[in-house]
């Protein structure tokens, strides 16, 4: 987003390992001076209204109680998008954008053809589709040995959301 003309940025991550990274991965940068980390849920400490949101968050629901934090990343609670989506109203100045990353994995995988980005757009009131961009996952490599025949069937989409 630096590199692109953003003066500022905010990242929040709920797994303290990432801030760490990307901390030292900035070190003494001019990075380190336009980008500010946050160890925390949805926006962290952040309030002020912003111009744009980006939403890179877990694709497979939680479907049993996890007690570790490190499946965050991974699985997302039934209130991770209702909350995301509510605060981002809040936090999103009129002109702005909201951009999510998200993929069908649920319904290709028969966990769910729940979609929390398409249901918002159908019952929240709070955004209108703007672009829909997917495309194709590569296949899995030949040396896995895990099973991911659904692969090929994969869509990674970005979202992006403006206000009503």
């Amino acid at each position: 987003m630096v590199k692109h003309g953003f003066q500022k940025v905010f990242g929040t991550d709920t797994n303290p390992n990432a801030i760490v990274g990307m901390a030292e991965f900035m070190g003494s940068t001019k990075l380190s001076r336009k980008i500010e980390l946050d160890f925390g849920h949805l926006f962290g400490r952040w309030k002020k209204q912003t111009e744009l949101i980006v939403f890179n968050p877990p694709w497979l629901p939680e479907l049993a109680n996890l007690d570790s934090t490190d499946d965050d990343a991974i699985y997302y609670n039934e209130k991770l998008f209702s909350d995301f989506f509510e605060e981002a109203k809040q936090r999103l100045l009129p002109d702005g954008k909201l951009v999510l990353l998200f993929s069908n994995l649920t319904k290709i995988t028969n966990v769910t053809e729940d979609h929390p980005i398409e249901n918002e757009l159908s019952n929240g009131g709070r955004f209108q589709l703007e672009k829909c961009l997917k495309k194709n996952v590569k296949p899995a490599s030949s040396k896995t040995k895990r099973e991911q025949h659904w692969r090929s069937f994969e869509v990674v989409e970005l979202w992006v959301l403006k206000n009503l």
